[in-house]
């Protein structure tokens, strides 16, 4: 199996943790699809996106030289399906990606909020969240790359909040407020966040804590 870090870091690993000699660009591609699992994404586009600057040829030539080094370096059951015209990331375990476990781990904590259940919230919300371990594609700075690296971090924030709010409920306000932390860590100049916390210490009895936060 191998192993894709695309939040925090961009790294491919082998089953035994070792990184595999995969170039920056490769990564990229691999994270593209992955934001599309299941959807197949024509060479084309992906060529454009990843080569504004270069002609239609020329951006063809560079996506085949990077898929080159993905089919390399990933074994063929690892989730990369290729086909003339598209490219596609189907999750399979072989290849995990982190990326996907977020995203998949997310949804479920959303479910089961709608549901009411805050035991699975908290199950699944602090899955999602250990798998985001960073920003998206660090170093990245494509305008695709910024777009996604916005939205994952909303819905990281988000998941914050819904995951806070269980345990809450759950009777868990000391973990309430190490998740309140990690919210203000990704949104430091945001209000709520620090309301949420302060209103969260109150609760916990932590007063000289609530004042700390409220200064800062």
């Amino acid at each position: 199996m191998v192993q894709i870090r695309l939040l925090g870091e961009q790294v491919v690993s082998d089953a035994t943790g070792a990184p595999l000699a995969v170039p920056p660009r490769a990564v990229a591609l691999v994270g593209y699809l992955a934001l599309h699992a299941g959807l197949p994404q024509p060479r084309g586009r992906i060529a454009t996106l990843f080569w504004p600057d270069s002609i239609d040829e020329q951006a063809l030539t560079n996506l085949r030289r990077e898929l080159h080094h993905l089919r390399t370096a990933l074994p063929p059951d690892s989730g990369l399906v290729v086909s003339g015209r598209d490219l596609c990331w189907r999750d399979s375990a072989a290849g995990r990606v982190d990326l996907r476990d977020f995203v998949l781990e997310g949804e479920a904590a959303r479910a089961a909020g709608r549901d009411g259940a805050d035991d699975e919230v908290v199950v699944h919300a602090g899955t999602a969240l250990a798998a985001y371990r960073g920003e998206f594609l660090p170093g990245g700075y494509d305008d695709w790359v910024l777009e996604a690296r916005a939205e994952l971090e909303t819905r990281c924030v988000a998941l914050c909040e819904l995951l806070g709010d269980a345990l809450v409920r759950a009777g868990d306000t000391a973990e309430a407020v190490e998740v309140a932390r990690r919210r203000l860590r990704l949104r430091p100049l945001d209000e709520v966040g620090y309301r949420r916390l302060i209103a969260l210490q109150g609760e916990l009895g932590d007063r000289a804590g609530a004042v700390s936060t409220y200064h800062h």
